[in-house]
């Protein structure tokens, strides 16, 4: 049950169905919160209500599973959807890491942190073919199929970059890929060129720039090797981008340098950027469990809400939170957030095989490797990664499996935040992501009073 001044919203938090009233509705929530007879119900508030509208109230609640004449009816629903992420296996994403050295000393970085203290590594051209061609082999069953190249700067192991575009697109062409594949390459900026250009038209890949606001807060965060600031080179970058009739994604990583001034940077994104899509980043703690530039969750979540609110207006697409509105409006349940817990490998510069790419230079987390998978190339499948006990344990990791999750109203949007900040704020992947569960539960409740608003104008 939800309050908002003397508005009342039950909500079913497994299929989002959802019922909106006044007091009456909050007292049939407290009359049915142990099992009772109808009439017993109709008895205790008809002093209060009139019986026909008593009457339709409950049924409406009954249509809406909302109140059940057996909880078996919840339990069914409950396991199904749990069956449902536990199937989520397939193989349909890979990380390739080119590279994990970097151009940039961003402030906040939670990869190439002081504290991992891990020797960056170039991937080899053999490294590079032998991932993809594995990745093929695993994906044959996926419905989508996609690649990012991930760093580090990927663009610093350009040729690598570059050569593993096109023989995707070779391999594509040859069948071994049985669905078209999304490209994606995440970079800086800083290296982008005509060659860049050249590439990305060929090889029909998409390309997302980190351009964290305006040039005050960009340069605040985001600074090179001499600690200079890096907004001039970045946007000199995009707009080559732009120019040449590519429409760059942006990843916006929310921090305590532009999270005081939201309005701002909105402004900025809307009018001076452009981008037909984007996606904001809360900020990821470093491997001791902090960060430098840490900004509490509760302000990362207003932002993201008041973000949204205008980018939808002006047509940008806006991913962190439009993965739990289309999950609301749909009403299809948003099992898995990343799809380190079930869908993708990592592939570091050394062909070391792992879940996650934000625990690059964690070797116990990177427990396979590529020449091991090639070696036995016709026999390897999802399932065969998925025997690997990290990888298994990760797969089982989803809120319907989490005892802490199971009761939270925001539980059919959330997909369980990320494992990576759970092990390193508290010890355990089975601990709750307190960044990711604060924000989803703040855009469920902005979505339940959004629907509300929206239903009683057109009525």
């Amino acid at each position: 049950m939800l309050s908002r001044r003397n508005q009342f919203c039950l909500l079913h938090s497994l299929t989002t169905k959802k019922v909106y009233g006044g007091k009456i509705l909050k007292d049939l929530y407290l009359a049915f919160a142990q099992p009772i007879r109808k009439y017993e119900v109709y008895k205790t508030l008809s002093p209060k209500y009139p019986k026909k509208v008593l009457a339709k109230a409950i049924d409406d609640l009954i249509e809406k599973g909302l109140v059940v004449a057996n909880k078996e009816v919840d339990l069914q629903i409950y396991l199904q959807l749990f069956k449902q992420a536990m199937d989520q296996t397939q193989i349909q994403h890979l990380y390739l890491i080119p590279t994990t050295e970097c151009n940039l000393r961003c402030k906040y970085c939670f990869v190439e942190d002081e504290n991992r203290k891990f020797t960056p590594a170039q991937m080899t051209k053999v490294t590079a073919r032998k991932s993809l061609e594995v990745f093929a082999k695993l994906s044959e069953n996926a419905n989508k199929i996609s690649v990012t190249f991930y760093g580090g700067e990927p663009l610093l192991n350009v040729d690598i970059v570059y050569s593993a575009m096109k023989y995707i697109r070779d391999l594509e062409a040859k069948g071994s890929f049985k669905k078209p594949v999304n490209i994606l390459l995440f970079t800086n900026g800083l290296l982008v060129d005509d060659e860049t250009v050249k590439v990305l038209i060929e090889t029909r890949a998409n390309i997302s720039i980190s351009i964290d606001g305006p040039k005050q807060f960009h340069d605040a965060g985001r600074i090179d090797t001499m600690g200079k600031g890096t907004f001039d080179k970045v946007m000199t970058a995009y707009r080559r981008l732009k120019t040449a009739g590519i429409n760059p994604g942006v990843s916006c990583t929310l921090n305590r340098y532009n999270i005081g001034n939201i309005q701002a940077l909105i402004e900025f994104i809307v009018n001076d950027l452009k981008p037909a899509n984007m996606g904001f980043n809360i900020l990821m703690p470093q491997i001791n469990g902090r960060n430098p530039a840490d900004a509490p969750p509760e302000l990362s979540a207003q932002a993201l809400i008041s973000a949204f609110k205008v980018l939808r207006e002006h047509g940008i697409y806006e991913d962190r939170v439009m993965r739990r509105v289309n999950a609301y409006i749909d009403s299809v349940f948003h099992c898995k957030d990343c799809m380190g817990v079930g869908g993708q490998i990592v592939v570091t510069p050394e062909g070391r095989i792992g879940p996650c790419q934000a625990l690059l230079g964690i070797d116990e987390f990177f427990p396979k490797t590529i020449d091991e998978l090639y070696s036995h190339f016709s026999s390897i499948s999802s399932e065969y990664i998925y025997k690997e006990a990290i990888f298994s344990e990760w797969q089982h990791r989803f809120p319907l499996n989490m005892k802490q999750c199971i009761d939270c109203s925001a539980i059919a949007v959330c997909g369980g935040g990320c494992p990576y900040a759970s092990k390193v704020t508290s010890g355990s992947i089975w601990q709750v992501d307190e960044r990711a569960c604060s924000e989803a539960k703040q855009i469920m409740e902005w979505m339940i009073w959004e629907t509300c608003t929206q239903l009683t104008k057109r009525n």
